[in-house]
């Protein structure tokens, strides 16, 4: 559990200071000093929900790590660790001072504090409801650490709402334009049938056929009381069609027809529209260039549907392969491909992110799996 602190610290440190174009800065006290005199408190709403999502991880895994069997201990472990996370969170702003493209705000680190108690809570929640599944079942963490990116996939900006207005507005692309989008409906269906698997994994046992539909079904239904959330007909008719093939789960051939039907998605969802162009692009080698730019929170929950989608891949072939290592490896060789065939594809940044993403999402897998550490 140090070692996925340790990952999570890095990967924030990481996207905070992109693009590590530091610049000499003759005013920072001043600077440094306005942070804490002059703060500005307001920010848009994807600014709030990204900053907040960056380090609930933090405090989730931070939650599952300290050992509830010695509380006056596990309480000066959690402060501990919180409290480094408010530091790290606080010397990422004032090293922001050096970088010109970065605003550094103390509202930020407002956040950051506010998404690190939001995922300890739910650490915390899990621990209490499930006392024992940490040291019994070990393998059934980064499961279940998936299927939470799912779900909160679903329901961003996970801000709850009773509007009426809310609802219609959540129906209108269903109602109003139901379009499907083909290839988004294939991914989308493979994203629930691998979600299934996950369950049962996390389980340790095979689930009832009408509990998990039903749990999926409100999943998709609870997005009606979530602001600005919405259901279209691609994302209704991929849960139609993940519901059909529920009961077909428990085939023998069940999970690798699904693992194959994950790799095609990815070579479609990737290549689309195949449309080649006579010369090559450049190619980004720096990961996570295009998931820093732009919206915090659009990234954030793009970042959050690849790394479910790659992780469940790299879970459902990691067995036959001796583990998630090798498992991450094949992934990151197959996105490479898909990477450098973007090369020459219109409207496509060919980079080095997801290769990269799933090679990180391997050890953090191998890391949770590892058998007889309490988490």
């Amino acid at each position: 559990m140090r070692a996925i602190l340790l990952l999570i610290a890095v990967m924030i440190s990481y996207g905070s200071l992109y693009p590590f174009h530091f610049a000499a800065n003759h005013h920072w006290l001043a600077e440094a000093a306005g942070l804490f005199s002059m703060p500005t408190l307001r920010m848009g709403r994807g600014d709030l929900v990204g900053n907040l999502l960056l380090f609930v991880p933090y405090g989730l895994v931070a939650a599952l790590h300290v050992d509830t069997r010695r509380p006056v201990r596990a309480s000066g472990t959690l402060a501990l660790l919180l409290g480094l996370g408010l530091l790290l969170a606080l010397a990422l702003q004032l090293a922001q001072i050096w970088v010109p493209s970065r605003v550094p705000e103390l509202n930020d680190v407002i956040a950051n504090g506010v998404g690190m108690l939001l995922g300890t809570l739910a650490g915390w929640v899990a621990r209490s409801l499930f006392p024992n599944a940490a040291m019994q079942l070990p393998r059934a963490l980064a499961p279940a650490m998936l299927m939470l990116l799912w779900i909160g996939y679903q329901w961003t900006p996970l801000v709850p709402t009773l509007d009426l207005q809310n609802i219609l507005n959540a129906l209108k692309p269903l109602v109003h334009s139901p379009q499907v989008d083909a290839v988004r409906a294939l991914h989308t269906t493979l994203a629930w049938l691998a979600f299934f698997k996950l369950w049962e994994l996390a389980a340790g046992k095979t689930l009832s056929t009408p509990v998990m539909a039903m749990a999926a079904l409100g999943i998709v239904g609870a997005k009606l009381f979530i602001v600005g959330a919405s259901i279209s007909a691609t994302n209704a008719l991929a849960l139609g069609l993940a519901l059909v093939c529920l009961p077909w789960r428990q085939h023998a051939m069940a999970v690798p027809v699904l693992s194959i039907a994950m790799f095609i998605s990815l070579a479609a969802s990737g290549l689309a529209p195949y449309e080649p162009l006579g010369q090559a692009q450049a190619f980004h080698w720096i990961p996570f260039t295009g998931m820093l730019q732009g919206s915090m929170g659009t990234n954030l929950l793009n970042l959050a549907e690849k790394s479910f989608f790659y992780g469940a891949l790299i879970m459902l072939i990691g067995a036959p392969l001796s583990g998630p290592l090798a498992a991450a490896g094949m992934v990151a060789f197959f996105l490479g491909l898909i990477e450098a065939a973007q090369l020459f594809l219109p409207g496509r940044v060919a980079e080095s992110t997801d290769p990269v993403l799933a090679l990180i999402l391997g050890l953090v897998i191998r890391l949770l799996s590892v058998r007889g550490k309490p988490a």
